[in-house]
């Protein structure tokens, strides 16, 4: 099985046991492993050296640890650390390399990202579509300018309709338009009048 590492981060891993190559169960304690005997396949590439200048230390029972910079583990993918000493059975352990914000989110503190980038037929219904997500979506679309840019004069769908619903008062050639709680004053503006026609002096619905 494979073990994951976090990509470019430097680690020292445990690697063994290390056994004789004669009777297969004696553990080599004595070994010299150094950077040349530390072999590396990164996502499957050709077999190199580790660029870790410092080769592995004997911890006990045969087992070493191997110390991996962060060019060693800077591939994602698979990686194979593989050694082969002189004395010894062939040791080797495969690895997953995976960004670190993968690795963060498992074995840190840190989440996944779930950035949508594909979203299939049917998979967004009303059903799916919380109360609160609604309202937002409402109040986002009631509050946004009609205008271009931000000096458009308060000139969003709310105070379009308010003009429609709410309290209107015409005095002196002015008309204002009030808030829902028909008190507060939204917007105003200047009213051109005939005497010819009906005047209108309030709109008070309801």
């Amino acid at each position: 099985m494979a073990l994951w590492l976090k990509q470019s981060t430097a680690i020292t891993v445990k690697f063994g046991p290390f056994l004789d190559d004669t009777d297969g169960k004696t553990a080599e304690t004595g070994l010299t492993i150094s950077q040349a005997d530390i072999r590396l396949s990164k996502n499957g590439g050709d077999i190199a050296q580790s660029n870790n200048s410092a080769g592995a230390t004997h911890d006990e029972l045969g087992y070493y640890d191997v110390p991996l910079d962060t060019t060693d583990t800077g591939t994602l993918g698979t990686l194979r650390v593989a050694v082969h000493e002189s004395g010894a059975l062939p040791v080797w352990q495969d690895f997953m390399i995976v960004p670190a914000n993968v690795w963060d989110s498992l074995f840190g503190a840190d989440k996944l990202a779930v950035d949508v980038e594909e979203i299939g037929a049917d998979m967004i219904t009303a059903a799916a579509i919380a109360a609160d997500a609604g309202a937002e979506i409402a109040d986002a679309l009631l509050d946004r300018n009609m205008g271009t840019g931000s000096d458009s004069g308060g000139r969003t769908v709310r105070n379009a309709l308010r003009v429609l619903r709410n309290k209107v008062t015409c005095t002196a050639g002015a008309i204002t338009v009030y808030k829902e709680n028909d008190t507060t004053e939204a917007w105003t503006g200047t009213v051109t009048g005939d005497a010819a026609a009906n005047p209108v002096v309030e709109v008070d619905p309801a």
